[in-house]
């Protein structure tokens, strides 16, 4: 368990602790849209990568895959210290995204693997929390390092981590008796299909919140190549013999209600990690350190969530739990809608504690229910699925806060508070829609547990 926990951590970590040096990066490396490669390069990777999980956990073995993944991944981390120019650093950053691409749901099904159905929620409450609290530290961890060995030291800091990692996973994680796996031939056609369906998904997502609507061009591109690759690889993976993910899932109405309510989730869990930090850094002019500080009162929430999570689920079950998490990740963004030049330190960190609390119970049960819907042989391929799919609802929910506040700022002529508190009114009104698919949810737990109560 705690190895899975930790790379999923690392490559949960590195997805926020290198946005803060990318000031220090473009002193280096020149122009600020050039760098900015350097966060799309990991991205595209990882999300072209992380439907290939399944096929290659099942192929050639969880402890395998999962040892791979974290050499590569320390490897480019150290490709990326050592680059001379920009180009190298965005190569070696496109490896490491694919590196993690796979490590992130190698890792939930090296966590789960053996598990008993009931104590899912228990083990997905504890690495929901260290996934929560990931984010909140990166802006904090990233500041303290650029400042102390400038913008390389956020990919030499990888190198020991996944040195040590790799050390504990060849002594101490069992591998799979033979004959376990029962390995099937490779989806070309699917892998190559599904690449491209993520790869233009980001590259639509990021064009959307560089210039909104306005970048008809740039938008309109990458999303027909999402639209046909999307609906080629649908149809390929329902009538292929061995298909590259198990879309069949889907049928089970539980799975793909929490897999729709994880989606959605992303506008919970992302959309606060970008407008919070540009608020205390342009608003009330905090450093990069201090405001990871403060971001990382959050923590808070999530750690008592981790507790919590369990006790409600018992009673209330995961929609139910799930409902409850919005609810208060809601009154909690509450105080936000009014954010002035001189709101209360004190109410901020307060509110970022209950939004932590909020978010904890939203994410953990959802996944939690996904997974205790299907047969263990399947979580492979649903631990592809879910963590694709949290991926690009985060993306989308990213590029709508941006395009919100991007359009008050113009209204407002700069990033003044009025700017933040206008775009958490609407994030709000967004919150609010998120409910309809976790009460779906909770009407289909209800469902299976009368289901069966009639068999039983």
């Amino acid at each position: 368990m705690a190895v899975a926990i930790t790379g999923g951590f690392l490559a949960q970590l590195d997805t926020t602790i290198v946005n803060v040096s990318l000031d220090d990066t473009t002193a280096r490396f020149g122009a600020i849209h050039q760098v900015q490669w350097v966060v799309t390069a990991y991205l595209v990777a990882l999300a072209a990568l992380m439907p290939a999980t399944g096929w290659l956990a099942t192929r050639f073995g969880v402890k395998r895959v999962f040892t791979g993944a974290t050499v590569v991944f320390g490897l480019a981390s150290a490709a990326c210290a050592l680059s001379q120019t920009l180009w190298e650093l965005i190569a070696a950053r496109g490896v490491a995204g694919a590196a993690a691409g796979v490590l992130t749901p190698v890792s939930t099904i090296l966590l789960t693997h053996g598990v008993p159905r009931e104590q899912l929620g228990r083990v997905q409450a504890l690495n929901g929390s260290v996934m929560l609290i990931s984010p909140l530290l990166g802006p904090t961890v990233g500041g303290l390092l650029v400042a102390a060995g400038g913008w390389s030291a956020v990919y030499v800091v990888n190198v020991p981590l996944c040195a040590a990692l790799l050390a504990v996973t060849l002594r101490r994680v069992p591998g799979e008796a033979p004959g376990s796996r029962r390995a099937k031939p490779l989806d070309a056609v699917g892998l190559v299909t599904s690449a491209a369906c993520t790869v233009a998904t980001v590259l639509a997502i990021h064009a959307f919140s560089g210039a909104g609507l306005e970048a008809r061009a740039s938008l309109l591109v990458p999303s027909a190549v999402a639209v046909v690759s999307g609906t080629v690889f649908v149809v390929r993976q329902l009538r292929a013999p061995f298909p590259l993910l198990d879309l069949r899932l889907f049928a089970h109405g539980v799975y793909r209600t929490a897999a729709v309510t994880i989606f959605c989730l992303g506008f919970v869990l992302y959309s606060p990690m970008m407008l919070i930090p540009l608020y205390f850094e342009t608003a009330r002019g905090e450093s990069a350190v201090a405001t990871g500080l403060l971001m990382s009162t959050g923590g808070i929430g999530v750690v008592l969530a981790a507790w919590l999570c369990r006790v409600l689920m018992k009673r209330l079950g995961g929609g139910g739990t799930v409902v409850v998490g919005i609810v208060l990740t809601m009154l909690a963004t509450v105080p936000l809608t009014r954010l002035s030049a001189d709101t209360s330190y004190v109410l901020l960190c307060t509110s970022l504690a209950v939004r932590g609390l909020g978010t904890g119970l939203t994410i953990v049960p959802a996944m939690t229910r996904a997974f205790q819907s299907i047969r263990p042989q399947s979580i492979p391929d649903a631990s592809s699925q879910l963590n694709l799919i949290q991926r690009i609802g985060g993306a989308v929910a990213l590029a709508v806060a941006t395009v919100i506040l991007e359009g008050a700022a113009r209204q407002r002529h700069r990033l003044v508070p009025g700017a933040f508190a206008h775009s958490f009114g609407r994030l709000l009104a967004v919150y609010a829609v998120t409910l309809l698919p976790a009460l779906a949810l909770l009407v289909a737990d209800r469902r299976e547990a009368r289901r069966a109560g009639r068999t039983a």
